[in-house]
């Protein structure tokens, strides 16, 4: 059977000999180690390389390279070797026969000093540095992945190999308290660099910069050169004593933890492995288990022998962790992504890449066939090995064994589909090894693809110095009062466990993280921006009376709605105010979840007449989100596409699947005319169930159809292009932006000047390091329960998307560094979208970030009960509040300027929405706080004296374009300076619409020409605009005129171009 080609690395001329066991004594101190890590894996997740890794990217935020990874395990067997030989030291001077807790107390105590805290956690001193804070979480945590033990194991395993029985035997204590000071340390040297990477505006910790955190705090007291772990004249070949033991280990503990059964692994290879059928014939079936083991065996050979043959080549006395991850990614190609997942032949084309989910190979590794097939190589009578891995080593020769088993699996699997094959065979296995090591071959032959997206677009530095905080919190002297609250009914619902399956209690999704959304629009034409902001408690319609001060007309309005059962008001979550039926004045549209969405037509002087029951829009009994007005087919109404949520009031559960697709499907509504729409989702494409958070439209590809952006919380964005025969296409893989993601919003801009838009996804990566799923698929729910949420760790994972071409010149998209970080981190964001704050003539960027409050879950929360119906505390993850971030565009980057600009409000932000409340010529923020008050803010860019102009279209409805002109494009050029793109978009960030009006800075210029790209593929040109002026813009006359409140005045030097 073909087995995949060796990769080949040099011997050196030398190789190190070797020699057997160290004694007796030794071996038992081994096992001793071992029984320890067993004892923990008990009751722990025997699997650790690949969840301990993600632990550690999650710790503090930033993650580790693989190179970083492979320091930090040297750093923490020297660490160990070091505590170890000073604590011998101080034992043997006081004449001990074994080393004690105290001994190794005193043997830290040189290094640094540990105060445990009543809760748990430590405070860690380094001579002549601030304390650092360990939280009991943290350490845990990190403690139930064993690193302290293995680093202990590792000395050991040298020890062995040397024959050095001379050492001081280690009581229990000791080894205990030796484990907790290894861990404590390297939490403070992944903290001490998470800050170095966050103040450098680095993504990643590299070797170098762990290894310099390691020197800072520890490098005048011990030194990272490893200590000689054998002499060079042994003889005698390793006898793997310490792998037996910890693969005998190893069993007992998935057998103690998983309880994994033949029959369920038995599915799992037919429905998520191979997603082929078993044969039910028994001798096909036996020849199918013997044809795959024999594979895998000798694929666990390949790759220990490949490790071995490269350790042999850097002269070391045992096969290291970066042996066995270097060698097995040149072995079979692959790259891990946040969420664990691999991905094999990354440089391969998206269609011919293989993605296997971690979920499948933490099922794989949950029935510990991994460990057996390392066990049968060592078995083998020809088994004849220079070196024995190290524990950190072997646990990663496993992972790859998994890893490669579920590959085989999954392409045997598609091959006998392809065949018509009934049921898997012997056969198909050959023919997957033969297939993988095609792959392989294509792989080496193309170079890594470089960077194809071009680098943003910064204005000139202005050199202005400091002008003070970029905003001011102004909501007091505003008007608006306001604070979001859930709706009464999803208040009770989320506070108990009032779903139950199978006897048991659970938590739906959360549904209360989400909500408050915010709008503004002139909506009594009288030329100043109103403000929408909407709420459990009631929706609020503030009139904007000048000089940023607002005035509450909900209730003489007409839109203080209540619902009929309860007459209290319902769970809004999108506004849109838009013209919906084009006779000159906006409308008003709101999402809800479990109540029909409400339209609202305007009939003048701010009121507004509810016609909800005849628009056909839907949305009772169903958990309605997110929203966007668009013109799908150019017939010059707005239409609406409507995004849902899974129906968790019916206890529906996002699955573990990177692509969810059991949330309710979204609904795509044409307006037929009369502010009346009818459903057209069937056939169109655009029935995504992947529970959907976010939604914003805009022209992808530049063909004049507006194409659609689906941010879902529970899976993969869709990036829907429209064909223009009213059905759209997912072209997320095409174009390089269909990752997994948990996606709150989403931001539009052209950064980088090249007229397609580039997209700003807040997303966050979330683990919950204590719990397990035995063997899961793609099927298993997830867990929301009191305790997952209280430990749940999220980390900044939010994308940028910037255009570029790919080989063959097509549009393709890719993930951008080119954006700061800083101390304050984007972790659970949500509303994001750029603005151009300062009016230098670039985009700056603001996110809104937190998750929930005290006043929906916490301790305080009187409501909560447990699984059982208990009522009980609990404390959720998060209850804390976060910073927002502000990113200012300089120098080709995203900078990390939130301290600077007075808006890094330490909230729950939702929905933020910009406007020049004020008219002073720059924009100024509102900010829809979840579960708390709105905040206002005013910009002091003028301070600063830079240019802008306003500009606001009329579209004609007769040419096929909407009254608002939503889809239109509007482009800002001067003499000097970036070209300037604008979008009118029916919604975007997060449950958030902002006026139509374009607001655009100009920097240091007068004067400005502006192209209108309409929606139905017409072009309009003007030319020597004023700076510092508003404009309208008519496409049914072809005029652009000066705008001054209700009055205007046209501009008679204009060129206007068609």
């Amino acid at each position: 059977m073909l087995v995949f080609a060796s990769v080949a690395f040099a011997a050196s001329a030398s190789e190190p000999a070797t020699t057997g066991p160290g004694g007796t004594r030794l071996l038992s101190e081994v096992q001793d180690t071992i029984r320890a890590i067993g004892t923990l894996e008990d009751r722990r997740d025997p699997k650790c390389h690949a969840t301990a890794s993600r632990l550690e990217d999650f710790m503090y935020g930033t993650p580790l390279t693989d190179a970083a990874r492979y320091a930090k395990l040297a750093m923490q067997k020297r660490l160990a070797h070091d505590l170890l030989d000073r604590a011998e030291v101080i034992a043997r001077e006081h004449g001990a026969a074994r080393i004690e807790q105290a001994d190794v107390d005193l043997a830290t105590a040189a290094l640094m000093q540990v105060d445990p805290r009543a809760d748990g956690g430590f405070l860690v001193s380094v001579a002549g540095r601030p304390g650092f804070e360990i939280r009991s979480d943290d350490h845990r945590q990190y403690a139930t992945v064993a690193y302290g033990l293995r680093a202990l194991l590792a000395v050991q395993h040298d020890a062995l190999i040397a024959a050095n029985g001379d050492r001081l035997a280690l009581a229990d204590d000791a080894v205990a308290r030796l484990k907790r000071d290894v861990e404590l340390a390297t939490l403070v040297v992944l903290q001490t660099a998470d800050l170095g990477a966050r103040l450098q505006g680095a993504h990643q910790l590299t070797d170098r910069a762990l290894q310099a955190a390691w020197e800072n705090l520890f490098g005048d007291k011990v030194h990272l050169a490893e200590k000689p772990a054998a002499p060079t004249d042994r003889v005698s070949p390793p006898n793997y004593a310490m792998t037996r033991n910890i693969i005998a280990q190893k069993f007992a503990s998935y057998e103690a933890y998983n309880h994994v059964s033949n029959a369920v692994f038995l599915r799992n290879i037919q429905v998520y492995f191979s997603r082929h059928r078993w044969p039910v014939d028994e001798a096909q079936s036996n020849a199918l288990k013997i044809s795959f083991t024999e594979a895998m065996i000798q694929i666990a050979a390949q790759l220990l022998h490949g490790a071995e043959r490269r350790a042999l080549a850097r002269g070391e006395s045992a096969i290291r962790v970066e042996d066995i991850g270097e060698y097995s990614k040149a072995f079979v190609p692959y790259e891990m992504n946040e969420y664990e997942d691999a991905i094999f032949f990354p440089r391969l084309s998206r269609a011919e890449r293989i993605v296997l989910e971690a979920y499948d190979m933490d099922a794989f590794r949950d029935g510990g066939l991994h460990w057996r097939y390392l066990e049968a190589v060592i078995n083998a009578a020809d088994f004849a090995p220079k070196l024995e891995p190290d524990p950190f080593a072997l646990e990663l020769v496993v992972e790859s064994i998994a890893q490669i088993g579920v590959l085989v699996l999954r392409v045997a699997g598609e091959l006998s589909a392809q065949l018509g094959h009934v049921a898997l065979s012997a056969d198909d296995i050959d023919q997957s090894l033969r297939r993988i090591q095609s792959l392989i071959d294509r792989h080496a032959r193309i170079a890594a693809p470089a960077d194809s997206s071009s680098a943003l677009v910064s204005a000139p530095a202005s050199g202005e110095g400091d002008v003070g905080a970029y905003f001011s919190d102004v909501t007091a002297a505003s008007g608006i009062v306001f604070e979001h609250r859930l709706a009464d009914w999803l208040g009770r619902a989320i506070r108990s466990y009032s779903v139950r399956k199978q006897e048991v209690a659970v938590l739906a999704v959360p549904p209360a993280f989400g909500g408050s959304g915010a709008a503004a629009e002139d909506i009594d034409a009288d030329g100043r921006p109103d403000v929408l902001l909407v709420g459990g408690a009631g929706n609020r319609l503030f009139r904007n009376l000048g000089g940023g001060r607002f005035q509450d007309i909900t209730r003489e309005a007409g839109i203080d709605w209540r619902r009929p059962e309860d007459g209290l008001p319902g769970e809004p979550r999108q506004p849109i105010i838009a013209d919906f039926d084009n006779d000159g004045l906006p409308d008003v549209f709101i999402s809800y979840a479990d109540d029909d969405h409400r339209m609202y037509r305007n009939v003048g002087n701010a009121r507004f007449v509810d016609v909800t029951a005849t628009t056909g829009l839907g949305g009772k009994g169903l958990v309605g989100g997110p929203a966007t007005a668009f013109d799908y087919d150019r017939d010059g109404r707005l239409d609406l596409y409507i995004g849902y949520f899974g129906q968790y009031t019916e206890g529906t559960i996002p699955t573990l699947a990177r692509r969810n697709d059991n949330g309710l499907p979204n609904r795509l509504f044409r307006n037929v005319g009369g502010l009346r729409f009818e459903n057209v989702t069937d056939g169109s494409g655009l029935d995504n169930t992947g529970w959907t958070q976010a939604l914003s439209h805009t022209d992808i590809d530049r063909d004049g159809w507006q194409d659609l952006i689906v941010g879902n919380d529970f899976g993969v964005n869709a990036y829907y292009r429209n064909r223009g025969d009213g059905t759209f296409e997912d072209i997320s893989t095409v174009i390089g932006t269909g990752k997994p993601s948990f996606t709150m919003g989403i931001g539009l801009s052209d950064l980088n000047g090249d007229l397609h838009p580039d997209v700003y996804i807040s997303n966050i990566v979330t683990m919950d390091k204590d719990q397990k799923y035995v063997l899961p698929d793609e099927n298993t729910p997830m867990k929301f329960d009191a305790k997952t949420m209280s430990r749940m760790r999220v980390i900044e994972a939010n994308d940028l998307f910037v255009s570029g071409r790919d080989s063959s010149g097509a549009l393709h998209y890719k993930q951008s560094d080119a954006i700061g970080r800083g101390l304050e981190a984007t972790g659970w964001a949500w509303g994001a979208d750029f603005l151009d704050f300062d009016n230098d003539g670039d985009d700056d960027l603001y996110v809104g970030n937190g998750m929930n409050d005290f006043a929906v879950y916490s301790a305080e929360n009187p409501y909560y009960s447990d699984p059982r119906g208990n009522t009980r505390e609990a404390l959720f993850a998060d209850s804390h509040r976060d910073a927002n971030v502000f990113y200012e565009n300089r120098d080709g980057r995203l900078v990390n300027a939130s301290r600077a600009s007075g808006a890094d409000l330490l909230g729950n932000t939702r929905a933020v929405v910009y406007l020049d409340m004020d008219d002073d010529g720059d924009l100024d923020m509102i900010l829809n706080n979840f579960a708390g008050p709105a905040v206002v803010y005013r910009n002091n860019a003028e301070s600063r004296k830079h240019h802008w102009l306003k500009v606001s279209l009329q579209g004609d409805p007769a040419q096929g374009v909407t009254r608002d002109a939503i889809g239109a494009r509007v482009l800002v050029e001067t003499a000097a300076g970036p070209r300037r793109w604008r979008e009118i978009h029916g919604s975007v960030g997060y449950l958030t619409m902002h006026p139509k009006e374009q607001h655009v800075g100009l920097g240091d210029a007068t004067e400005a020409s502006i192209i209108v790209e309409w929606p139905n593929g017409t072009t309009s040109r003007f030319e020597n605009l004023a700076a510092n002026v508003r404009y309208r813009i008519d496409q049914a006359t072809g005029s652009i005129a000066r705008v001054q409140g209700r009055d205007s005045g046209e501009v008679k030097s204009a060129r206007h171009a068609r």
